[in-house]
């Protein structure tokens, strides 16, 4: 790799950091813990993505390409092999999954596309724990149906029946679930933008995105809900056509390899003066920016 490109990883990975440190420095979270949970990562990293094809990932071979001395690679080796030493949570991909089968099955939906009211349980037809089983078999459906009714998007009738009252599920703020999306969402646009920039071969994945730099704080709440609204207009249209190509919901989906595939829009605002102080190897800010990614 050349010395442009490291450079150009480093500042990247500083500038995704950013917010995350100015959010881990508002709760009072030390360097300290950063730095460890970073060299426990580069270790993961390394054993995990580059070991030898037929050979045993050793300490020693982690150390060397990670620059870690072994003792350690070998101390945080040990202890991330401890059992129990992660707590397992609910997940909130069961739930959003489930939501997204129940929208897509057109025997849980009427003539609009949108879904009806379904039995908890029923022998025929379709049901919120036939729903729940195509989605885990780790959750009982029970779990899964209050994670939903608390947080409002789904709500239990007194025949039993069950009613879809949102298009997604999203967990409330400040619980563990949202804090999850934080460990997940910003990985795969990341990941999506590195293709870009390093995957020469194919066709490169989808990276867009508009802002406009003078926005007037009196009109960042409308503008908020209209973009809102529109983002999940085009995200039930995409739900569909990703719906078509899962061979779990469409057994003439395409074969190969089991790829995972979505789409992901998101939304961003902040002070002109906090973006302005950003360092001179990103471009500023400006009145357009409407590009796609190498495309």
């Amino acid at each position: 790799m050349s010395r442009e490109n490291e450079e150009g990883l480093l500042r990247g990975a500083v500038e995704t950091l950013r917010p995350i440190v100015r959010r881990l420095l508002a709760s009072g979270v030390p360097f300290g813990m950063l730095e460890a949970r970073l060299r426990e990562l580069v270790v993961e990293v390394a054993e995990a993505d580059f070991a030898i094809a037929g050979r045993r990932q050793t300490d020693s071979r982690i150390s060397l390409v990670t620059g870690i001395n072994r003792k350690e690679v070998r101390r945080m080796r040990a202890r991330a092999a401890e059992p129990g030493d992660r707590v397992p949570s609910f997940g909130r991909n069961q739930a959003a999954g489930l939501v997204s089968r129940w929208r897509a099955d057109p025997r849980a939906t009427d003539g609009s596309g949108r879904p009806k009211p379904i039995p908890y349980k029923s022998s025929r037809g379709p049901s919120f724990v036939k729903l729940a089983e195509q989605v885990t078999v780790d959750l009982p459906a029970r779990a899964i149906l209050d994670e939903l009714v608390r947080t409002g998007a789904a709500e239990v009738r007194k025949d039993a029946w069950v009613v879809l009252k949102s298009d997604a599920y999203v967990p409330r703020l400040g619980r563990r679930e949202k804090l999850a999306m934080l460990a997940e969402d910003p990985a795969d646009l990341v990941e999506t933008m590195l293709s870009n920039i390093f995957e020469e071969v194919g066709e490169p994945l989808l990276q867009r995105r508009v802002s406009y730099d003078n926005v007037g704080a009196k009109g960042v709440a409308r503008l908020r809900r209209r973009v809102r609204s529109a983002a999940e207009t085009f995200l039930r249209s995409i739900d569909r056509l990703l719906a078509s190509f899962d061979r779990d919901r469409n057994s003439k989906a395409p074969g190969g390899d089991r790829r995972v595939a979505g789409l992901g829009v998101y939304y961003f605002e902040s002070p002109h003066e906090r973006r302005a102080r950003r360092p001179a190897g990103r471009p500023g800010a400006r009145r357009a920016d409407d590009e796609e990614s190498k495309q």
